[in-house]
């Protein structure tokens, strides 16, 4: 048997027979506080009874001076007795209540009580209204029976003199049976302690070996830590003073071991920071939440500065005292230089963003006078000089107007392009599924003969600008409308499914389709796949698509074949589920 499961045996024995040794004591010393309360009980009526006894003598020896005197000062025992009997008659009552013939005793009692006390009463009354003479007369006649309250007092006392004589035997045969338990626990507690005393000494030589390992073990990281040259890795007391130095910190802090141990790591830190006691903020976070990291600037020895990653973590024993904190510094100035450029790159970018949405916004609103102008000059021509004009000259008229009329159209698909740019998003929780139908209402309600299947996933709610996306919805479907006219019979589909792990939204119909080596086309400004001949349209409507999906956080992308049909996919980013 191993030294761990013979110490485990051994102790789990003794606890054993110690939580059963316990459980008896307990037990024990149970029934003995029950027979002590019992006994205490027992002596309190006995006392009651006492102090009856006395109030009624009391009152006679009182009301035998009023008698003779007539000075309404010795009264003052009746008055007392009066007054404190019927409590202690009730007090009696409570103590005996477990006791029948205890209560039928008390009764008799309180009733030759209350009989000597209103006796009493009686022949203070006649002193008082017909002098000294009445009342010896009377009392010469007393009804009263004082042999009868002694005998029945005697009988409760007698009751309750047995009842203590079998409680304190019972009170002291617990005791005595206590007493032997815990000597038998105590004695078994000194057989464990010797055994266990015993045991851990081996425990303990055991222990030492592995200590020389660990000792070994440690001697062995420490000479890794110190080599360590990238990292400055060094050691804090409590205080946060320097306890331990490696390579690493040297070179990254630029001091010698010897000039910095033992001093605070606050002189680390910037004058700014050291102001507001941020060395000490840290290490407070670190006791707090066991560890703490930050990127800041830090001071060198020679006083220049470096943007540095530093982990704090508090180092406690097994109790959970605080031994001190190990403290890891990285120089990643250059890191944060070409983060810093990064961000200086997309501000740029993106004031170039800026200026090309306001560009092609103010290119778009400034064409539509000169274009309205040539459609209308152009018309009016056709109108007014129509009939001087020969076929030629009319077939020109009308190919400016149609131009000019697709470039207001584009224009107005660039103008779109760029509100849903700059727009501000508005989430609210959107119903796609409703959304859809009505969009497909609405094209079929145009052309109401033409033969069409429309399937909604119902349903189908998200998180997102609902003005935003029923433009990605509109395009979509208006898309495969368009698409799927040359079709006898329409079929347009609208649903969500799972796109790597992610639930995706899409549109499906069996159109032209396209050729998926032409895809990357798709969603590019004024790139389109087909004629204006065959399909109507500017190209930018996709797009649209494209940026608004991207604005919500998501992707769109697009799967067919020629002449089987397009779907559109696109997601909304995270948290757009509703």
């Amino acid at each position: 048997m191993t030294l761990r499961r013979t110490i485990f045996v051994g102790f789990g024995l003794a606890v054993v027979v110690l939580g059963l040794l316990s459980i008896i004591s307990y037990q024990s010393s149970a029934d003995t506080i029950a027979s002590a309360r019992w006994v205490a009980h027992t002596r309190e009526v006995l006392d009651r009874l006492d102090a009856l006894v006395q109030h009624v003598a009391e009152t006679e020896a009182a009301y035998q001076e009023f008698i003779v005197t007539g000075d309404s000062r010795s009264l003052a025992a009746p008055d007392s007795a009066f007054r404190d009997t019927p409590p202690l008659l009730a007090e009696l009552r409570q103590l005996t209540d477990d006791n029948p013939s205890q209560q039928q005793r008390l009764a008799q009692v309180a009733s030759l009580v209350t009989e000597r006390l209103l006796w009493s009463q009686q022949l203070i009354d006649t002193r008082r209204s017909q002098g000294l003479a009445a009342a010896r007369h009377l009392g010469g006649s007393r009804r009263g029976n004082p042999p009868a309250l002694e005998r029945a007092v005697n009988e409760m006392k007698a009751a309750e003199q047995l009842l203590l004589e079998q409680r304190t035997g019972t009170l002291e045969r617990v005791t005595r049976r206590t007493r032997r338990f815990i000597l038998a626990g105590t004695m078994f507690a000194l057989f464990v302690a010797v055994l266990a005393a015993f045991q851990v000494n081996r425990e303990l030589r055991a222990r030492q070996k592995t200590e020389q390992v660990l000792r070994e073990s440690e001697t062995r990281q420490r000479a890794l830590t110190e080599g360590v040259k990238d990292y400055a890795i060094f050691w804090l007391d409590p205080e946060g003073r320097v306890a331990s130095w490696n390579a690493g910190a040297e070179r990254i802090h630029g001091y010698r071991a010897e000039e910095i141990l033992g001093e605070s790591a606050s002189r680390f830190y910037p004058v700014e920071d050291s102001a507001r006691g941020k060395a000490q903020e840290e290490l407070n976070a670190a006791t707090r939440d066991g560890r703490v990291e930050d990127e800041g600037w830090r001071i060198r020895r020679d006083g220049s500065r470096f943007w540095a990653n530093v982990v704090v973590t508090a180092v406690r024993n097994s109790a959970g005292r605080l031994l001190g904190f190990a403290k890891i510094t990285r120089d990643i100035t250059e890191r944060k230089h070409g983060e810093e450029a990064l961000q200086q790159y997309a501000a740029q970018l993106e004031a170039a963003n800026a200026e090309l949405d306001a560009f092609a916004y103010s290119v778009s609103h400034d064409l539509r006078a000169p274009l309205r102008s040539i459609d209308g000059f152009s018309q009016a021509l056709l109108e007014d000089y129509g009939d001087r004009l020969d076929q030629t000259a009319r077939e020109h008229l009308d190919r400016v107007r149609m131009a000019s009329q697709r470039m207001a159209g584009l224009i107005d698909d660039l103008l779109g392009l760029s509100r849903v740019t700059r727009a501000e998003l508005h989430h609210a929780p959107v119903d796609l599924s409703a959304m859809a139908q009505s969009v497909l209402e609405e094209l079929h309600a145009r052309n109401p003969k033409r033969e069409a299947e429309f399937v909604v996933a119902p349903g189908v709610v998200v998180d997102g600008d609902a003005h935003l996306l029923r433009i990605v919805l509109e395009n979509l479907l208006c898309n495969a409308w368009k698409y799927t006219k040359n079709r006898p019979h329409t079929r347009i589909e609208f649903g969500a499914t799972l796109q790597d792990g992610k639930r995706a939204y899409y549109v499906r119909d069996n159109g032209a389709g396209f050729d998926m080596a032409y895809s990357a086309k798709l969603f590019g400004a004024f790139q389109r796949l087909h004629t204006e001949s065959e399909f109507e349209g500017t190209g930018i409507g996709l797009a649209t698509v494209q940026r608004i999906v991207q604005r919500h956080g998501g992707r769109v992308w697009a799967e067919g074949a020629t002449g089987q049909g397009a779907t559109f996919s696109f997601t909304l980013g995270p948290g757009s589920e509703a």
